[in-house]
């Protein structure tokens, strides 16, 4: 299987700190859902606070959010702890519908940026546009 999205995802995405256990998971099919587990409580942990373009639990309602998906609505891979949407390719704007109904936490990662939906909490959601640039 090619991993390159999750190791671009990894390399560019996530605190030094974090990667060398993340890239092992998240490339290791009886570990995956393990990577992918630990953004449901433990995100912000994880992410650069230098790639985060956008955040907050009201993400997917925001206007810049939305010109964002106009400008770079390609196809994403899907990571999600929801066996029907795991490893699919989907537009960008497909993913984030699907992430916002599921209940576990996704990863939707595109050419140069990447969305992280939290698990869904009492409190609220965290999501996260990331960003290269």
């Amino acid at each position: 299987m090619d991993y390159s999205a999750e190791k671009h995802f990894v390399q560019t995405f996530i605190r030094k700190s974090r990667r060398e256990r993340l890239l092992y998971e998240l490339t290791t099919p009886k570990k995956r859902v393990d990577g992918v587990s630990r953004f449901c409580h433990q995100a912000r942990e994880f992410l650069d606070p230098e790639k985060i373009l956008l955040e907050g639990e009201d993400l997917e309602r925001r206007p810049e959010f939305a010109q964002f998906i106009r400008r770079h609505d390609e196809l994403c891979l899907v990571l999600s702890l929801d066996f029907w949407q795991d490893e699919q390719y989907l537009p960008l704007k497909d993913a984030v519908v699907q992430a916002i109904v599921s209940l576990d936490a996704v990863l939707i990662l595109g050419s140069t940026f990447a969305v992280v939906f939290a698990e869904p909490m009492k409190g609220g959601r965290e999501k996260y546009l990331l960003s290269e640039s």
